[in-house]
């Protein structure tokens, strides 16, 4: 793959809006993408000229072979991240993902420390009640993947799940595009910050199980009314977290 710089600025991009919603620890976590077809990946990078997630610069997108090999650099102190090996193996194992993000969000950590149970507990007005319609699954270890038998190991637990939790250590998500799998993110973390709250107050309940048959089987691209679906709702929810991040300007009418 040629180093792209638009994809290197989304990816950049998307990086600073996951550092701003906290979506991780100073200078750990990475997104990457893959067009489908190359021998390689692009994917924030890491060294010792990094900053923080919140701060990457397109410059520090890194251009990574299947063996986790930097093949390009914008700069000299950044190179590939040792868990490139979590992307590659989730592209080899489903060609259709083209972004997969991994980052250590607070809650994700708390709950999976104390085996805590994720579950739809609120209705759809917060996304990501559907990511939890059919369970999100726990990586039973908190090890870094960074070599091809726990990549491996870890794609084949993730299968063709969208999201996974990751004990003591983070989460994963996967997406069609840079931005899904962002919005995804920021979603799942949503769901993890409500069931965090949920457990302080009591004993949460998961909704009824009529709701959740719904939450199952809605589908709609493209809603008469309302928010919109499908494809076209998450760019809006991106363009929402973008201006809220400081990325993206008010339009003005």
């Amino acid at each position: 793959m040629v180093m792209n710089r638009q994809v290197a600025e989304q990816l950049a991009e998307a990086c600073r809006i996951l550092g701003a919603w906290d979506m991780t620890h100073g200078a750990e976590g990475h997104v990457s993408y893959w067009d489908g077809e190359s021998d390689s990946i692009l994917i924030r990078g890491k060294g010792a000229d990094q900053l923080g997630v919140r701060y990457t610069r397109t410059s520090d997108i890194v251009e990574v072979d299947f063996d986790s090999n930097t093949l390009e650099g914008g700069r000299a102190g950044v190179r590939s991240p040792s868990e490139s090996f979590l992307h590659t193996w989730i592209f080899r194992q489903n060609p259709e993902i083209r972004s997969v993000v991994h980052m250590h969000p607070r809650h994700a950590m708390l709950l999976t420390i104390c085996e805590k149970e994720i579950f739809p507990m609120h209705g759809r007005v917060y996304q990501g009640a559907k990511l939890a319609v059919d369970g999100i699954d726990t990586y039973p270890t908190s090890i870094t993947i960074h070599d091809h038998d726990k990549g491996e190991r870890f794609a084949h637990f993730m299968g063709k799940k969208k999201v996974a939790l990751m004990r003591g250590h983070g989460i994963t998500v996967v997406g069609t595009s840079i931005e899904d799998a962002t919005v995804r993110a920021l979603e799942l973390n949503e769901l993890l910050k409500i069931t965090y709250e949920a457990y302080l107050l009591g004993d949460p309940k998961p909704l009824p199980e009529g709701d959740i048959e719904y939450l199952r089987s809605e589908h709609q691209p493209d809603r008469p009314r309302g928010a919109a679906g499908g494809e076209k709702g998450m760019l809006a929810n991106y363009r929402y977290y973008a201006m809220m991040s400081g990325e993206m300007e008010v339009p003005v009418d």
